[in-house]
């Protein structure tokens, strides 16, 4: 058996921090640069996973080559009883056949995977686990919030050829934030520039992200408004103290207490992840 599984380890606490993200692209690289048919990922050295990263793991897990083989090709082990409990609350734990748990102290926003034809159904999801909460600040129940949240699902309908979007959130009490991240694999945000660019003869900018989060840029070529969700998100979570992270090819965007950060990958992520904190 050994011959034909391969040992990956996480050996990292994982937060909402560039270093994590990071940590989780190297992760993504270590997953798509193995062959062996069985997967087995240790988790033995983690003591925390903030939830909404979740939604990272999952789609990264669900499109690793183990995951295409027979049931019971890919395993997690050594997970932390704190995390084991975490996952059985949001929902994450149906992938190893764990029991589900409530969530008593509502602090966990489900882990789901979404067909991109479910833009209705997300908008759903949104509206009961997040828009309703009576412990979320005014800004996070700003349409405009919402609007940007259901823009970001509709720019992996029209940009990608992603098959899912993979969700997931946590509220912290103790610091009062709540974070929410949307991922999917598929065509980048860089990737998508460049091509927009070239196909109009224009030179591409040098920094991909800075010119897609400017208000009314866009790549999409429908005869409709559009460019306003990242800068919209931008602007109310950069006025409010809260964070973001969107993470894209090699590149990393991040606004933290009002502060941003552009930066660069070890390596790409094959797609796109958008956190926000309220």
């Amino acid at each position: 058996m050994d011959n034909i599984r391969k040992i990956i380890s996480i050996e990292k606490d994982l937060q909402n921090s560039f270093s994590s993200y990071n940590y989780l692209c190297n992760f993504a690289y270590q997953l798509q640069s193995t062959d062996f048919p069985a997967l087995t990922v240790d988790m033995s050295k983690v003591n925390f996973v903030a939830a909404n990263l979740f939604s990272v793991i999952g789609c990264l897990l669900a499109n690793c080559p183990a995951a295409k083989q027979p049931e019971g090709s890919l395993h997690i082990l050594g997970m932390n009883p704190k995390i084991r409990e975490t996952i059985q609350k949001n929902g994450f734990c149906h992938h190893f056949g764990l029991e589900r748990l409530p969530d008593i102290n509502n602090t966990v926003i489900p882990y789901r995977i979404f067909d991109i034809s479910e833009l209705w159904e997300y908008e759903r999801y949104l509206t009961i686990n997040l828009f309703t909460r009576k412990d979320l600040p005014p800004v996070a129940k700003d349409d405009r919030i919402r609007d940007s949240l259901l823009e970001l699902f509709k720019n992996v309908i029209d940009h990608t050829t992603s098959k899912n979007v993979y969700t997931c959130g946590q509220y912290f009490p103790k610091s009062k934030i709540l974070f929410f991240t949307i991922v999917d694999i598929g065509e980048t945000i860089p990737y998508n520039v460049i091509g927009f660019h070239q196909s109009l003869n224009l030179t591409p900018p040098d920094n991909c992200l800075e010119w897609a989060i400017q208000s009314g840029t866009t790549t999409s070529q429908i005869a409709k408004p559009r460019g306003l969700g990242l800068f919209l998100l931008k602007d109310l979570i950069q006025s409010n103290q809260g964070s973001l992270y969107i993470i894209s090819g090699y590149n990393d965007y991040e606004i933290n207490r009002g502060k941003e950060k552009f930066r660069q990958l070890d390596h790409p992520f094959s797609g796109t992840i958008v956190t926000v904190g309220f």
